[in-house]
């Protein structure tokens, strides 16, 4: 079962394909994008998208992280190759895709579970208040800065 909009995130005990820590920046928004897999054009698109916006998300107090299932020489490179500055979560043992409810079946040829292309907007207080299920890697990171835009223009109200 999928995490719904008002549900508490799990704290996320994580590490960065950098191979630190994650922790969540206490008092800010998160944007959680899940992708299946480093190797493909769609997930570097949906990345390199966010990358693009990353300056837009920081100066509105909001971080950007992926999480992914690949190993971390993977994500290495993929964060190489699109040129990121945002956490990627290593997810190998796909506690974290589980936890969320984002778990698809094995592609053609391989044993192993995949994260679907989820993303969810995180309020400071660890709530979840957006929920993406359809996820145009293209247009993610553009929907999801227009619906930030909108939940920080009404909490201002």
């Amino acid at each position: 079962m999928s995490l719904s909009i008002g549900d508490r995130v799990p704290e996320l005990t994580a590490v960065q394909d950098n191979g630190r820590p994650y922790t969540a920046t206490p008092g800010r928004w998160r944007v959680l994008f899940f992708f299946p897999k480093t190797a493909t054009t769609h997930c570097q698109l949906q990345a390199r998208r966010y990358q693009a916006l990353v300056d837009a998300y920081q100066a509105l107090g909001v971080d950007v992280v992926g999480i992914n299932g690949d190993p971390k020489q993977d994500q290495a490179k993929f964060r190489d190759l699109c040129k990121l500055d945002y956490p990627l979560i290593t997810d190998r043992d796909q506690t974290i895709s589980a936890a969320f409810g984002v778990l698809d079946e094995p592609w053609p040829g391989e044993d192993v579970r995949r994260a679907r292309r989820e993303t969810f907007l995180v309020a400071p207080d660890g709530v979840v208040t957006d929920h993406w299920t359809e996820v145009s890697p293209g247009e993610d990171a553009a929907t999801v800065l227009a619906r930030v835009r909108e939940r920080l223009e009404t909490a201002l109200v």
